[in-house]
């Protein structure tokens, strides 16, 4: 039972690092909602998604892990555009087709 609390500790502690990572992200994703309104940019770039995807599968060391870090990172920036899109109706602007 102590390894199984000792890996519950370990988990946790990387749980509280993604917290942190993860606000981190998504202030970043206001500022650049911010950007793409002060230059009247879409908040879909597909090709961005696409490059995000694979710089970070090129990085993966466990192969076996190759769909789940798809599928973080399509969740990871499905919650960035819903904060960006968020970002834009509050400043009145309507956006419709980004998902």
């Amino acid at each position: 039972m102590d390894c199984l609390e000792t890996l519950r500790n370990q988990i946790d502690e990387i749980d509280k690092n993604l917290v942190e990572l993860f606000e981190k992200r998504m202030e970043l994703s206001l500022q650049i909602a911010a950007y793409k309104m002060r230059n009247n940019l879409p908040i879909l770039n597909e090709k961005r998604e696409t490059e995000v995807i694979e710089k970070n599968l090129s990085k993966l060391k466990n192969k076996d892990f190759e769909v789940e870090l798809i599928e973080f990172f399509k969740t990871i920036m499905h919650l960035s555009k819903q904060v960006q899109i968020r970002a834009f109706n509050e400043h009145g602007i309507t956006i419709k087709g980004v998902y």
